[in-house]
């Protein structure tokens, strides 16, 4: 409602200001005050997880708002008419895309101190994902969402847990066997806030709404196909964040999908951003997400060909740092950390139809390469081709999947 909020622990009061309005409201009295005047409430304000809770018609009403209540859609709205004369404060969102190297972290900052965090990069990134918020003057997290259990995307989020009240968490549902969800989830359950699996909510804040376009779908193992995607409205400017979903998950969505700003699904590798999914969405910018010299070889220059041939503007957080964007709802504009240039595109000679088989050199029940993202059995003719140097080996799938592998569609690990 636009008015200052101040807090005195001794007598337990809050006073809030706004023009020439004075309201004080004692926890557990039934008489505040507006300017003075003794008011009679239904109901007490009280303290609830550390925050101060009033009757939301007393408050919308003590400073000059219309409180109306829509009995069949369960829904309470507040019009508030601004001080004549004085135009509506410019409503801004920013989008940071934070850099933390190979991993995720999306942090959604909307009007009134409302915000949203996506992921939480690898464990040693918590600190520095705590630090960005804090300097962002992040107070508590509305809507923590945790796209899936990798550590790159989940790692951070146990301090984030620790630093900041948190309203709600949101996540896949699918759980998996590492230390690092054993962690997360202990941690989770422990914040005693609201927490529960995707299933296609729509959250709005105002006039910007964030919908979730995942839900019950079954993915075997893949981890990375139970990503958690949502798609944020701010009015005429949308941003479609993806987290490692690849084309299979791609393939099943329908109903809009365009989209302004697009984050690049599974740090550009060749698994996600099919071309019939890029024609859906028609971003204007993709942002990918990844670290400097990653053993992956993400992004991907095939993923990288086909937003080019798109005319999409890309950016990386490998080159450029921690991006911003921000928007009105009607326009956006776009800052970077840093603008390095990009590496030229390595030459790749083609792996032949029918190679010789190569001795494997390593232990281990899977294999895969340093240079792509599939892992295979021994024996499977494409993991004979590569070369023992480029070799990486794994006990268990759950190794590999957690490392960003995924099976081999040949010999089906």
């Amino acid at each position: 409602m636009g008015a200052e909020v101040s807090w005195d622990q001794n007598t337990q009061t809050a006073t809030a200001v706004k023009d020439s309005i004075k309201v004080v409201l004692k926890i557990g009295s039934v008489s505040p005050t507006i300017n003075g005047q003794i008011v009679n409430l239904d109901v007490p304000a009280k303290i609830v997880n550390g925050r101060t809770l009033a009757p939301l018609r007393f408050v919308g009403e003590a400073f000059g708002g219309t409180v109306e209540w829509n009995q069949a859609s369960q829904l309470i709205s507040i019009t508030s008419v601004p001080t004549s004369g004085t135009p509506p404060p410019k409503q801004e969102i920013k989008v940071h895309f934070i850099d933390v190297g190979q991993a995720d972290s999306i942090y959604i900052q909307l009007p009134e101190n409302k915000d949203i965090l996506i992921d939480g990069g690898n464990v040693s990134d918590g600190s520095l994902v705590v630090n960005y918020l804090k300097k962002q003057n992040v107070d508590d997290i509305e809507l923590l969402i945790a796209t899936h259990p990798h550590e790159d995307h989940i790692g951070g989020l146990p301090d984030v847990l620790d630093a900041f009240i948190i309203e709600q968490i949101l996540d896949s549902g699918y759980a998996a066997t590492t230390n690092i969800y054993k962690e997360y989830s202990s941690k989770a359950q422990a914040e005693g806030c609201t927490w529960i699996s995707d299933n296609y909510q729509t959250y709005t804040w105002g006039a910007t709404s964030l919908q979730i376009l995942t839900g019950d779908q079954s993915w075997g193992s893949n981890a990375n196909n139970y990503s958690v995607v949502c798609r944020l409205d701010t009015g005429d400017i949308e941003f479609l964040f993806t987290g490692d979903a690849e084309a299979a998950v791609e393939d099943i969505f329908t109903g809009t999908l365009e989209a302004e700003i697009l984050k690049v699904g599974h740090h550009g590798s060749t698994s996600s951003s099919s071309l019939a999914f890029l024609n859906k969405v028609d971003p204007e910018v993709a942002v990918i997400c990844v670290g400097t010299g990653n053993t992956y070889g993400h992004p991907h220059q095939e993923t990288l060909n086909k937003l080019q041939n798109k005319s999409i503007k890309i950016y990386r957080t490998d080159l450029n740092g921690t991006i911003v964007v921000t928007t009105d709802g009607k326009t956006f504009s776009l800052s970077t950390q840093k603008n390095l240039p990009t590496p030229v595109a390595p030459v790749i000679t083609p792996v032949p139809s029918n190679p010789a088989p190569t001795p494997s050199i390593g232990t281990g029940k899977y294999v895969g390469s340093i240079k792509s993202d599939k892992y295979h059995l021994p024996s499977c003719r494409y993991a004979q081709s590569i070369a023992p140097e480029n070799q990486i080996w794994f006990d268990t799938e759950e190794e590999a999947l957690a490392a960003g592998y995924t099976p081999c569609g040949v010999c089906k690990p």
